[in-house]
C-alpha cells in the first residue's frame, strides 16, 4: 500500500479503490486542465465556467459580452480588474473590453453653471442640488440600443461606488442615420438613455 495516492491512515477499502483508479488518474492529460485556466487557450464552451471560477458575474459585464472575443477580454486580467473595481479607469477599460470603444466620463455632471466654461451641447446638466456632487454621465462613442443601455446601467450600478449616481448615457456625438441600418421600432433612442 505504499504506492497509494491517499494517506496511510485511510481504510483498506479506500486504498483498494485508490489503486483501482490510479491508472486512470495517470492517463489524465494535466495540460488540458492548466490550459483551460487561461482565457487565451480555453475552449469557447468552457468560458462561462472560467468566468464563474474567477468571480466574474453580470456586474463585470458578462451579460453584455456578446462575442467570444469580448468574453475572453473580460476574463483576462480579472485580478487587476477586481482590485480597481469602481474607478473611472476600470470603467473605461470595461467599455473597451465590451467592444464599445472609448468613453468620456463627466464627473459632477449636475454641478455645472452657465459661465462660459462648458458648451451647452447636451453632455451636462445645469443647476443641480447641493448634494449632487457624486453624479456622473457617460458619453459613448458608438450607438447602443435601449436594451443595451439598460444592461450598461445595471453593470455601472453594480461596479460604481454606492455614493455615485449615473444621470445619463449619451451617444449623440455618433448619431443614428436614416440609412436603413437601424429599424425605428422603439429599440433605439435618439442619443441619450
Amino acid at each position: 500500500m505504499t504506492d497509494s495516492l491517499i494517506p496511510s491512515n485511510n481504510s483498506p477499502l479506500q486504498h483498494t479503490l485508490s489503486q483501482l483508479s490510479s491508472q486512470q488518474i495517470a492517463q489524465i492529460d494535466w495540460r488540458v486542465i492548466t490550459q483551460n485556466h487561461s482565457s487565451l487557450h480555453c475552449s469557447a464552451e468552457f468560458l462561462p465556467f472560467l468566468a464563474w471560477e474567477n468571480s466574474i458575474s453580470d456586474a463585470e459585464g458578462w451579460i453584455f459580452a456578446e462575442s467570444e472575443t469580448a468574453q475572453r477580454q473580460i476574463i483576462q486580467n480579472y485580478i487587476a480588474k477586481h482590485q480597481h473595481k469602481g474607478t473611472p479607469a476600470m470603467i473605461r477599460q470595461l467599455f473597451r473590453d465590451l467592444q464599445l470603444g472609448e468613453i468620456e466620463i463627466i464627473e459632477r455632471a449636475s454641478e455645472q453653471q452657465y459661465n462660459g466654461n462648458i458648451s451647452f451641447n447636451g453632455k451636462h446638466y445645469f443647476g443641480g442640488n447641493d448634494g449632487d456632487w457624486a453624479t456622473y454621465g457617460v458619453v459613448l462613442s458608438r450607438v447602443i440600443s435601449i436594451e443595451q443601455g439598460e444592461q450598461i446601467k445595471q453593470i455601472l450600478a453594480e461596479i460604481a461606488p454606492l455614493r455615485c449616481r449615473l444621470l445619463y448615457l449619451d451617444f449623440r456625438s455618433n448619431p443614428i442615420l436614416w440609412n436603413g441600418e437601424i429599424a425605428f421600432d422603439g429599440s433605439y433612442s435618439f442619443g441619450s438613455i
